[in-house]
């Protein structure tokens, strides 16, 4: 889906062209501004806010989202409440990320978040110790950093009821 929105930026009206790129888990779109600045724009999962790709919660980003709700196929949100898990790890480089767990039968899902609020990855905790990672698309298996995802898994088990 591919429109234009007409907005105020840096004082001065303006469009940008607003393609929509399907995700499951966040309203996401590619906005490109007539003055050839594009970015990606997406809704925090936990509160609906829009984001603007790598810099956070900015005001073109509640702009923008302002904007495209008027032509979402279904903008109600439903938040997710993530836990966000924050510590240094022995190389004193921070691991930070929030996750929603949930059954599907008889496995356990978590749905992976980096700190700036978009979804990586799910993880499956499968029933002979093994983990299975689904992705949002056949691309992120390139994206996909190892020591992070094995540093997650390790961690993941410390938020069970049943950790032992």
């Amino acid at each position: 889906m591919s429109n234009i929105i007409y907005l105020k930026y840096d004082g001065a009206e303006t469009f940008a062209w607003v393609t929509e790129i399907i995700h499951r888990n966040h309203h996401m779109f590619k906005v490109s501004f007539k003055n050839d600045y594009d970015n990606i724009f997406y809704t925090d999962v936990e509160t609906g806010r829009w984001i603007e790709e790598d810099l956070g919660f900015t005001s073109l980003a509640e702009d923008v989202g302002k904007q495209i709700r008027s032509f979402l196929k279904n903008p109600i949100h439903v938040p997710k409440l993530l836990i966000w898990h924050n510590q240094s790890n022995q190389e004193d480089k921070m691991i930070s990320f929030g996750f929603f767990s949930f059954f599907k039968g008889k496995h356990k899902l978590y749905e992976i978040y980096n700190s700036n609020k978009k979804y990586m990855y799910t993880l499956v905790d499968m029933d002979n110790d093994e983990w299975q990672i689904l992705g949002n698309s056949s691309s992120i298996i390139s994206q996909i950093d190892p020591l992070f995802v094995e540093q997650v898994i390790q961690i993941l088990p410390l938020y069970s009821a049943d950790y032992k």
